[in-house]
């Protein structure tokens, strides 16, 4: 298959999603130490961190896997238009 391009979408999604784990991990490691016990709330913030990572790779995959289907959707119509040329 072609190389693809990164686009700015990309880009833009990449660093959003460092950030957010980064300052995540480091805003919950704060509230833990500062608390010294792990409670309610902690858990809710490591639940709902996780998942917004979660989601950040979901929507890489989705963005990556809508590229890749464009681009067979394209190689198909080029194909068959090239087909119905030699008719």
């Amino acid at each position: 298959m072609g190389e693809s391009k990164v686009s700015t979408f990309e880009v833009i999604l990449l660093i959003v999603g460092v950030a957010a784990s980064f300052l995540g991990f480091q805003l919950i490691n704060q509230a833990y130490t500062a608390e010294k016990q792990i409670t309610w709330m902690t858990l809710i913030a490591i639940f709902d961190w996780l998942m917004l990572l979660v989601l950040f790779i979901l929507l890489s995959l989705t963005v990556d896997t809508s590229k890749k289907q464009l681009a067979e959707i394209r190689n198909l119509a080029d194909s068959l238009t090239k087909k119905k040329g030699r008719r």
